[in-house]
């Protein structure tokens, strides 16, 4: 009998089998691009063929060349961010050398953006059937954050749980998702792993960050286990090829001897092109609060001691395709505070990670395309608790993920664009539990290979060349060694009818099924007097979808504006709870409603004078279970209403920036008997960046939490009150220089 993922092969290949293909005569493509207005010339402009991967990108010059354009008639597409796209029509003979020249005119829609996690493929974010917010490299200068996890805290319908000071865990929940249910990327390759469901966001700095793409939603189809609130994808920088070199560095000091130094430099040199950076972050973490008394106290042990090492290059190749390889290294030391109920003042998380990653990407023939990717990733966790009440106690947990993807594109022409791959992940844990020094039965090693195929077609019809219709179905196997989880099965379906020209929006929508594997602490945590795992754990599951509209327009000043109404019904959550035995054990009995409605207003203005985002978020997150205890009551941590506004002013040299976050509500228990008020944070930092010569200087005053709010985001866990920082720091260009 042939297995369920054999079958989804042979049907593949039959599928490539029929595919009209072009006979295979070629000519070239080439020309110059400006801009309209100014007559100047345009770097980074995308011209290719419509419906296909077959392009290139402008050089500094503003000189596009396409190799190996297949003969025949094609549509040539013209396409820059905040520029009208222009295509013409071409034909193109054997051996024939064509010139085609563009001229852009700006749309002045500043919101339009590029986004790729929504569908692995390049798109404006008008034109993907989910709902996606994109942090760019101005959002991140202009924010007070320090790491990935402070700066999603004005994304809508998220909520970061913060447990102290910088450095502190935080984890992120989305559309009423666990922290577990969230999928968080590096470069597309995935940071949960089979033994840590989440992922400590405090952990990913920002110094080599240059956006971040956050797709909303259920999106298993795409990426399998984990995608059940949301897909977070952090895009790490690179240098273009600019032939010349950029170096920054930054040093910033505040409150509670909280220190930060950063230090980069990047060059492009021909095709060859590499970014460095080195982060260091320093804090006492021992800030002042109220405790359950009304007493001010001191939080003790919150310090955090953390490096950051990123070393990224790359090579051009001059039939455009990509070579790169990146290795990011960070070492920190972390005091583990407790809660205030229960306080430690002695126990230490000591974590190294490693993570290599090795990618050729663009290599392309007539109507195929291939993407390749390789990496490898080491966590070696230490938590250390000289305090426990057994004893000395110490876990350790070394977990091991290696990782191999090949996507690949194939255009059907008038069938759409198909896209389609083949992942396998390799986890492997290595764990022991130590008291006074002597070895405890633990989780134990294990290891989980998952095998993946998935299939997404593209197909758009363009209704006048304005107009388009497009619909996106998707589906994923993954196989599973565990015979709990076995093999799960993962559809999607999305459509967009979109308009894309003065200016640009969409209606659009998905619905798809999702899953979550429990993690190996879900299912080996070692029998004894008080719990015990389980093995015949099923998989999280449930259907998620969405339903609204994005429009972006100008006029006065740059507008976009999106609703989205949002569901999903969850079963067989995992439930920590006592058995009959007494024990805490993990069973698939917990059930999830979920629905909500996120509308995002952003403006821009006064020639980029002001740039105002408001986003807010309405919520029902319910117990959908069969226990009378907790069946229609709210799930814990999971606020009603969440409104964030940004206010952005830039004169001259001078930067004002304000954040403003307000989260209702939430309950700690799921019976709702203990309840954490609303809250409102303020956090406002002032800049300065004058010029001299060919060098930026940069100052930075920051306050967090101006109005000095007492408040714990997790019950037990209170987060600082007003924080002051300063950061000073340079950066510049400076061209001419080689290796």
């Amino acid at each position: 009998m042939m297995t369920g993922s054999i079958k989804i092969i042979l049907l593949f290949l039959s599928i490539l089998l029929i595919i009209p293909l072009k006979a295979q005569d070629f000519g070239t493509v080439s020309g110059n691009v400006k801009d309209e207005k100014t007559r100047e010339a345009l770097i980074g402009v995308n011209v290719y063929l419509k419906g296909t991967h077959i392009g290139s990108a402008t050089d500094v010059n503003g000189n596009y060349f396409i190799k190996q354009v297949p003969a025949g008639k094609w549509i040539l597409v013209c396409s820059m961010l905040n520029y009208i796209k222009v295509e013409k029509e071409i034909e193109v003979n054997n051996n024939q050398n064509l010139t085609i020249d563009f001229s852009l005119i700006n749309d002045e829609l500043t919101f339009s953006e590029v986004v790729i996690t929504a569908t692995r493929n390049a798109e404006l974010v008008t034109n993907v059937p989910v709902a996606t917010e994109i942090l760019n490299s101005k959002e991140i200068i202009n924010s007070n954050a320090k790491n990935v996890g402070e700066i999603l805290k004005s994304i809508g319908s998220s909520l970061i749980k913060s447990y102290g000071a910088v450095g502190s865990l935080e984890s992120v929940s989305l559309r009423g998702s666990t922290s577990d249910q969230v999928l968080i990327l590096v470069d597309g390759q995935r940071l949960n792993n089979a033994q840590q469901g989440s992922v400590d966001l405090s952990s990913i700095s920002l110094d080599a960050v240059e956006k971040i793409e956050v797709v909303k939603g259920g999106n298993s189809a795409m990426y399998g286990s984990d995608a059940v609130g949301g897909v977070i994808n952090v895009i790490t920088k690179s240098m273009a090829r600019k032939d010349k070199l950029d170096y920054s560095v930054n040093a910033l000091y505040g409150s509670y001897n909280t220190q930060t130094y950063d230090i980069s430099v990047g060059q492009g040199i021909k095709n060859f092109d590499y970014f460095v950076s080195y982060n260091k972050t320093l804090t006492d973490g021992n800030f002042e609060f109220i405790n359950k008394l009304g007493e001010k106290t001191e939080l003790k042990n919150g310090d955090t001691k953390a490096d950051n090492i990123f070393v990224k290059g790359g090579y051009l190749f001059e039939n455009q395709s990509r070579l790169s390889a990146f290795y990011k290294y960070r070492k920190s030391d972390n005091g583990s505070p407790g809660s205030i109920d229960y306080p430690n003042y002695s126990a230490r998380n000591k974590v190294d990670n490693n993570h290599l990653s090795l990618s050729y990407e663009g290599l392309s023939f007539g109507p195929f395309a291939f993407n390749f990717n390789t990496y490898f990733m080491q966590r070696e966790h230490h938590y250390v608790n000289p305090e426990s009440y057994l004893g000395a106690e110490e876990s350790i947990y070394d977990t091991k993920a290696i990782g191999v993807m090949l996507q690949a594109f194939t255009d059907l022409n008038e069938y759409g664009l198909l896209s389609y791959g083949y992942e396998l992940r390799q986890d492997k844990l290595e764990s022991d539990h130590l008291l006074d020094g002597v070895s405890q039965p633990f989780i134990g090693d294990h290891q989980r290979n998952v095998n993946s195929f998935y299939f997404q077609n593209d197909w758009k019809y363009d209704i006048d060349h304005v107009w388009k219709f497009s619909i996106v179905p998707a589906i994923r196997v993954d196989k599973y060694p565990e015979k709990g989880i076995g093999t799960q099965l993962s559809p999607k379906a999305g459509f967009t009818f979109s308009h894309d020209e003065i200016w640009r929006g969409a209606i659009r929508g998905n619905v798809g099924k999702v899953f979550r594997a429990p993690t190996y602490s879900d299912l080996y945590w070692p029998e004894d007097t008080w719990t015990k795992g389980n093995p015949d754990l099923k998989p999280e599951k449930g259907i998620t979808y969405d339903f609204g509209f994005i429009v972006q327009f100008a006029g006065p000043g740059s507008w976009s504006i999106e609703s989205t109404y949002f569901g999903s019904n969850l079963e067989d959550l995992i439930l920590w709870a006592s058995s009959e035995s007494g024990k805490w054990t993990p069973t698939n009995v917990s059930k999830a409603k979920i629905n909500g409605v996120e509308l995002k207003v952003s403006w821009e203005g006064f020639n980029k004078l002001l740039e105002i985002h408001s986003s807010y978020t309405y919520m029902k997150a319910k117990d959908d279970s069969d226990n009378p205890t907790t069946s229609g009551k709210d799930l814990i941590y999971r606020p009603k209403d969440k409104f964030d506004l940004i206010l952005n002013f830039n004169y001259w040299i001078a930067s004002l920036n304000l954040n403003y976050n307000f989260i209702g509500k939430r309950f700690h228990d799921s019976t709702n008997k203990i309840e954490l008020s609303s809250y409102e944070l303020v956090n406002v930092n002032l800049g300065v960046s004058p010029k001299v010569g060919d060098v930026n200087l940069n100052f930075r005053f920051e306050v967090n939490n101006l109005f000095d709010k007492q408040l714990q985001i997790i019950k037990g866990s209170p987060v600082p009150g007003r924080e002051l920082r300063f950061s000073i720091g340079v950066n510049g260009s400076i061209t001419g220089i080689e290796l």
